[in-house]
């Protein structure tokens, strides 16, 4: 091989470990945010519901919003010019308020069956969530 060809296996190789780590944050994301959805709903509200149905239907109608949403802004923030040497708290308000705004458009989409404040602030707990498991991850994969 090539000096070239191993410049660019390496570029090619370093690229699939980040879209991995994000890919792996974007299916952790929701089942954590589940889980801190469905203990929210036993303590707080007394849901007829268990844990773990209550967790997997977190979980499930968040998916598409950490997909969707939540993977691009977070790759956003980690790789741009304009984001990349800014401090953790400027990275976690950015995370937030992208958040509460996919929060905003499931309350639009999902029309009368939540509040808007209500979806707005699960909005930004799951964009907190999304940025405590990619940063997690981060110090696990860097260590190995």
């Amino acid at each position: 091989m090539t000096m070239e060809q191993n410049d660019l296996s390496t570029a090619y190789k370093r690229t699939f470990d980040r879209l991995a780590l994000y890919l792996l944050a974007v299916f952790l994301s929701p089942m954590l945010f589940g889980a801190c959805l469905a203990l929210y709903s036993v303590i707080a509200v007394r849901d007829s519901w268990d844990f773990g149905p209550t967790a997997l239907v977190a979980a499930v109608y968040s998916l598409p919003f950490f997909a969707l949403a939540a993977c691009p802004v977070s790759l956003f923030v980690d790789y741009s010019v304009k984001t990349r040497g800014k401090p953790r708290r400027f990275k976690l308000l950015i995370y937030a308020v992208s958040g509460g705004l996919a929060g905003l458009v499931g309350s639009v989409i999902l029309q009368e069956i939540f509040s808007i404040l209500f979806m707005t602030s699960f909005g930004m707990v799951g964009g907190l969530v999304h940025f405590g498991v990619i940063e997690l991850l981060k110090k696990l994969f860097k260590s190995s």
